[in-house]
């Protein structure tokens, strides 16, 4: 783990050509260095201060200070944030004045990482940080934003001291054989209990499983026949021209990829090789992986024309297709008449009219959204998880309940059920971070943003 007692800096915004940069340093000897580039020393107080600073006599710039005392500020530490003028080679040279004077440079998230590690967030509200950052919509955001600020934490921490009543009382009547009276300690009571932690466990694991696929990206596959419109598509999606679009078939003959973010769902787009009869040998390599991504994909955006709509082509993928979750896309709609649409529409579920080379997609994206609309996650106030490895040792955790759960149902000595509630309690310290190895913490820290 890095050295907590050294004074650190970092910038907590981007080196760019910008009206305003900020360093911050945090450590014991925060105010020590900002005093040693200052003609007009500022105090170990809470404070906002107008300085000018300098290297020796010369004059390198005219900042902001905002200090903080330690424990009062977000790392635990004594911080000082410099406002100063943006500039790559402005705020570069006051951040090696910095170093030169004593600090050395932050590591990724280290400054979150002291946070943490001086109990002022818990490991919880350090993932809900990074969550916020890379939020890609609206649902994500809400969610860091909640695990940020830990207003929904408690419910671990009531979790945690149910769990632990139960070992307690488990505990008693292996210790105290004897007092077999010891309120709460039937197989019914401690039955009742586990399963009482085991369905709120549950409850979070199936919240955080489907907010996670919401907020990190449905894996979204555009398939078809050559022609139909596929790249036209994924490009209208995109506003951009990522995919070449001519009027020759077999024009896409490998994966093309892209990503949207609608207000609470996000996509991962993969528009593949029209598919179709062909001889040729590369074209049908194209063909295969697409197949190969309607089974991986999580939705099916399958796109006709209604002409060729029952052809044998259109056929195989339906056939393909039949038990995944789909949207059938009739592109070209310039072309089809309001009768046509209405009857089509009483033929097949999920059905879409666009005009991708029109961009003409409003009709795609509600669908998208109305499918993926989760009354649960979307207006929950409860806990929600979008971190794998946090989801990871929520499913842990339930392992280890419903193992102590049948165990105690089938009648297996009480010491060893004692030991999977034991485990499942050292799984949730570790969930808010207090238990933890320090090579894990350094690895979870290590992928945050730079100055964070």
């Amino acid at each position: 783990m890095n050295n907590i007692n050294q004074t650190i800096v970092a910038p907590t915004t981007n080196i760019s050509t910008q009206a305003i940069s900020l360093i911050r340093i945090s450590g014991d000897d925060s105010f020590n260095i900002i005093n040693k580039l200052l003609k007009k020393r500022i105090t170990e107080t809470k404070n906002v201060w107008v300085r000018k600073l300098y290297d020796k006599n010369e004059l390198i710039d005219e900042v902001v200070l905002t200090s903080f005392v330690a424990p009062a500020s977000f790392t635990g530490e004594h911080v000082v944030e410099i406002a100063c003028h943006g500039g790559i080679l402005n705020t570069q040279k006051i951040i090696n004045l910095i170093i030169k004077n004593g600090a050395r440079m932050a590591n990724k998230g280290e400054f979150s990482q002291r946070a943490f590690l001086n109990n002022k967030i818990d490991l919880i509200q350090a993932e809900g940080i990074n969550d916020l950052i890379f939020a890609k919509n609206e649902l994500a955001l809400k969610i860091g934003v909640n695990n940020m600020t830990g207003v929904h934490n408690q419910s671990i921490i009531n979790l945690k001291t149910n769990l632990l009543d139960i070992i307690s009382r488990i505990q008693v009547s292996i210790d105290y054989p004897d007092y077999d009276d010891v309120e709460g300690s039937s197989v019914e009571d401690l039955t009742t209990a586990l399963r009482l932690i085991n369905n709120e466990v549950t409850a979070l694991l199936k919240r955080s499983k489907m907010a996670i696929k919401n907020a990190n990206g449905i894996k979204t596959a555009i398939v078809g026949k050559t022609n139909v419109g596929k790249s036209s598509l994924l490009n209208a999606l995109l506003n951009e021209d990522k995919a070449i679009v001519t009027d020759i078939h077999g024009t896409t003959r490998d994966i093309v990829t892209g990503e949207i973010n609608l207000e609470n769902i996000s996509l991962n787009l993969i528009d593949t090789a029209g598919i179709r009869k062909t001889n040729d040998v590369v074209e049908n390599l194209g063909i295969e992986k697409s197949f190969k991504m309607i089974e991986d994909a999580e939705l099916i955006l399958f796109v006709v024309n209604k002409e060729n709509l029952n052809d044998s082509e259109n056929k195989e993928i339906f056939l393909k297709i039949k038990n995944k979750k789909f949207i059938l896309i009739f592109n070209k709609s310039e072309l089809i008449s309001n009768e046509e649409k209405i009857q089509l529409i009483n033929e097949y579920e999920n059905i879409v009219f666009t005009s991708a080379i029109n961009n003409d997609i409003e009709m795609l994206l509600n669908m998208i959204e109305r499918l993926y609309f989760n009354e649960e996650i979307m207006n929950n106030d409860s806990l929600i998880l979008i971190n794998l490895e946090q989801i990871s040792l929520v499913e842990q955790i339930k392992n280890k309940l419903e193992q102590a759960l049948n165990a105690i149902i089938f009648g297996v000595p009480i010491d060893i059920i004692n030991v999977d509630l034991h485990q499942a309690w050292e799984f949730l310290n570790q969930l808010i971070g207090e238990q933890y190895e320090e090579e894990i913490i350094d690895n979870i820290f290590k992928k945050y943003c730079l100055g964070k």
